[in-house]
């Protein structure tokens, strides 16, 4: 199986693999308390898969983490932004009627 090429998904990844790491969470036990296929797990903890954000919320409140935790993990979101060629989108100017 390929491995997960985007970079932010891979930081998320390497951050649950950690946490889970260090609390001595067993991934089976976090599975079943997240009621996802132990797979699911596997697949994100090792990059071959990119979760649903369902599934990632179930997996990251399991392991007792802050669903907006991995949104505050140190990466570089304007080299990102630049590499995956994303633009931030401007509103547009109301129309005078």
């Amino acid at each position: 199986m390929e491995l997960i090429e985007d970079k932010y998904f891979r930081a998320v990844a390497d951050y649950v693999k950690e946490y889970i790491d260090q609390k001595g969470i067993d991934v089976a036990d976090l599975a079943a308390a997240a009621n996802v296929d132990r797979k699911q797990v596997y697949r994100l903890i090792n990059k071959e898969n990119v979760p649903k954000l369902s599934t990632l919320i179930k997996i990251l409140l399991a392991a007792g983490i802050e669903p907006s935790a991995p949104f505050s993990i140190k990466f570089d979101f304007e080299t990102y932004m630049q590499e995956n060629k994303i633009l931030k989108a401007t509103p547009r100017k109301k129309q005078k009627s």
